[in-house]
């Protein structure tokens, strides 16, 4: 679905040092003690549910891929207003509110989780068994992802008043309607099984609505949104800049998922090979081979046989994918900057927002040493 590999890079906690600043700290770095405080208030506030059962199965699922990864939907947040309003001080109010919508900001990636895991057979998800492949789960993974994101719902309602609930619902309601979209072009095409089909411009007509609005896009709109400057205008201008700089995140995460054979860059098992998946990879690969090589690639793509996917990404070898995907890199990264350059000189977000949000997501995706073909 739409969960990118930069961000699963960081299911555990890194050793890598960013310049903090004390709403990153209090925002990304103690998020394991108040996301489960505000799960639980939300749930003693939610009288309607009297069930304790049912209670304990909602923290229960709300806190399984919540608890020792990091929130980067949250830094993007944090970043994202403190950009935009540069606060001197940050009152108590003020962090609970960027405290609430990171951990309903993660709940909507962890609900993402539960239907992604389930719909590709995932075996492993944050270096743990994914959640439907529990005992006291399986088919019930769907039952939960609906009570969560009705439970998301609940946390916004209970936490925030007037214009920003009303914003912060319609941008997580905007998340669920593009990527269950993304969702359904990305199904298509990999049920096809023409690959005459995975174009460029498929690919990109898919994981614009799919992947751009909820990883890049969302955090942004979100950081508006506390800083009440959320409108249509500024929605336009994150909407417009961010799409190439979306599409190049998804981009990793399929070029992070074709060569992860271990689990080790991921923390999840990658199946983009196995579900015939119309990945930028896949793309790349058929609009440079010769046609041995694409007789090679539509005779293994698509199988769960171990020596077929091993002949896959030796084939990615073969057609040096990594320096294409420089390549895309320093291509997407040109026409994010003739956008910005084209934004109004009064724009909000403005050309230096955008600059130093890129900046901030390069910490994620700029890493390829650890993108390799090794099946040893």
């Amino acid at each position: 679905m739409i969960f990118f590999k930069y961000l699963r890079n960081n299911v555990r906690r890194s050793s890598t040092k960013p310049k903090l600043s004390p709403l990153y700290k209090d925002v990304v770095r103690d998020f394991d003690n108040y996301a489960p405080k505000i799960i639980d208030n939300g749930l003693a506030n939610a009288t309607f549910i009297k069930s304790a059962a049912v209670k304990s199965r909602i923290k229960e699922f709300s806190e399984y891929y919540l608890i020792g990864r990091k929130p980067v939907h949250g830094e993007f947040v944090a970043f994202a207003y403190e950009t935009l309003e540069k606060p001197e001080v940050i009152s108590e109010e003020l962090l609970k509110k960027i405290q609430v919508i990171t951990c309903t900001a993660e709940m909507v990636q962890a609900y993402f989780f539960i239907w992604d895991d389930f719909e590709d057979d995932a075996k492993t998800r944050c270096g743990k068994p994914c959640w439907h492949l529990r005992p006291d789960t399986e088919s019930l993974a769907f039952n939960d992802a609906c009570i969560m994101r009705s439970f998301i719902e609940e946390l916004v309602r209970q936490n925030f008043t007037a214009e920003l609930r009303d914003n912060v619902l319609r941008i997580y309601n905007r998340v669920y309607f593009f990527a269950s979209m993304g969702q359904y072009l990305d199904t298509i095409a990999a049920k096809s099984n023409n690959y005459d089909n995975f174009t460029r411009e498929q690919y990109n007509a898919t994981n614009v609505i799919k992947s751009s609005f909820y990883a890049i896009k969302s955090p942004i709109l979100l950081g508006l949104a506390l800083a009440n400057k959320f409108n249509e205008a500024s929605y336009n201008h994150v909407d417009r800049v961010c799409d190439d700089i979306g599409v190049l995140a998804q981009i990793h995460n399929d070029v992070t998922d074709a060569f992860n054979i271990d689990e080790s860059v991921t923390g999840k098992s990658g199946t983009d090979i196995q579900e015939r998946k119309c990945s930028w990879v896949a793309v790349a690969v058929l609009g440079k081979c010769n046609t041995e090589q694409r007789r090679i690639f539509e005779e293994n793509y698509g199988s769960s046989d171990p020596k077929k996917i091993d002949r896959i990404r030796r084939l990615y070898e073969e057609l040096d994918i990594l320096q294409l995907y420089k390549q895309e890199q320093k291509a997407r990264y040109e026409t994010f900057l003739k956008k910005v350059s084209d934004l109004p000189k009064n724009a909000i977000p403005s050309a230096e927002f955008f600059y130093k949000f890129y900046d901030l997501l390069q910490t994620y995706t700029e890493d390829t040493t650890k993108i390799r073909y090794d099946k040893h």
